[in-house]
């Protein structure tokens, strides 16, 4: 999965979290599940171009300090491992996390999965925030 897809996914589900600690960590969880969806992968630069493009449009729309950030930055994580075994040459059977050692989704010519993960994280950065009801009101 791109790790722009990745982030927005992460920063989407954020909205549903009470900290930023439970979105960085929903973010995370986030990732294994998308994994797991038929999708194509990208080289590094590209990887790292698109996934600077959509940690700064989600810092423009929610800031860095936002539980959408965090969520991201949660989602993201599981792939340092992804990018050190790449860089590094290490065999996919050494690498810590079983959906980097071959738990894989099906690789695709497409990008169909994505582009609609994508557009649904894009837009959930342009929602209004939702009001919470505060103590005592029904």
């Amino acid at each position: 999965m791109i790790a722009a897809v990745h982030a927005l996914t992460g920063a989407t589900l954020a909205r549903l979290c009470g900290s930023r600690t439970q979105a960085a960590l929903v973010g995370a969880f986030s990732h294994f599940i998308e994994d797991m969806l038929p999708h194509r992968d990208l080289d590094i630069p590209q990887e790292a171009a698109l996934l600077a493009g959509a940690l700064s449009l989600i810092a423009a729309a929610r800031g860095t300090e936002s539980r959408e950030f965090f969520g991201a930055l949660g989602a993201v994580l599981p792939d340092a491992e992804n990018i050190a075994g790449r860089v590094l040459d290490i065999p996919e059977k050494q690498l810590l996390l079983p959906n980097h050692r071959g738990y894989h989704g099906p690789k695709t010519r497409t990008f169909n999965v994505q582009i609609v993960i994508a557009t649904i994280g894009l837009a959930s950065l342009f929602l209004p925030e939702s009001k919470s009801p505060t103590k005592g009101t029904p």
